[in-house]
């Protein structure tokens, strides 16, 4: 049988403890960010007179730009994440040396806050569908992920992924992986309406 005395001896150790498992953490917390994620989704398919067609998120709205003298220049925009996806069309005119030089310097422009910048080349010879995608790394970069699509010589097609936002790419990592997603469904299912054949961008 325990004395008294040791009784008290236990009960008071383990109170002391006790008491410093429970000290306050005074220490000050890393800034946090709010949980953020692509909720599960669809596609729909593009129907339309755009010489192009492709399938983008049903939780995505699909907008014309209207922009005089460019007809098929459109926005896929995701409202709840401000954020856009700028696409833009132009006929070629034996001049797609000059159209990858600016698709590859509209880019290349976020290289000053850039931490790295990845090429993925895309090259469909069965639906004439060749392009380049960027994915641009770095906190303070304006659009994570450019692209363009080309059948090298009547069409040529370039997007942009834009916040209305200051950047802060850190903490919506997870909308940029989501969207990010998103365009690479979309690239795999892009085709060309009439190959072969200019539209009219008047």
């Amino acid at each position: 049988m325990i004395k008294n005395s040791t009784y008290f001896f236990i009960v008071l150790i383990l109170s002391m403890l006790f008491l410093s498992a429970c000290d306050d953490d005074v220490s000050p917390k890393p800034i946090g960010y709010y949980r953020l994620a692509i909720p599960e989704h669809k596609f729909i398919t593009l129907d339309s007179n755009y010489p192009f067609s492709f399938q983008y998120a049903d939780n995505a709205r699909f907008l014309n730009a209207h922009k005089k003298g460019h007809p098929y220049w459109c926005y896929i925009d995701y409202p709840h994440f401000k954020a856009r996806i700028y696409i833009t069309y132009y006929n070629v005119h034996g001049n797609i040396r000059q159209m990858l030089e600016d698709a590859h310097e509209l880019a290349y422009k976020h290289i000053s806050v850039a931490n790295d910048i990845r090429q993925d080349l895309i090259i469909e010879p069965k639906k004439k569908v060749y392009g380049l995608v960027y994915e641009i790394k770095g906190a303070k970069v304006a659009s994570p992920l450019n692209f363009f699509l080309t059948d090298s010589l009547h069409h040529f097609v370039r997007g942009a992924l834009y916040f209305n936002m200051k950047p802060q790419n850190d903490s919506i990592a997870p909308v940029i992986k989501g969207i990010s997603k998103d365009i690479g469904h979309l690239i795999e299912t892009f085709r060309w309406k009439k190959l072969g054949e200019q539209y009219d961008e008047r």
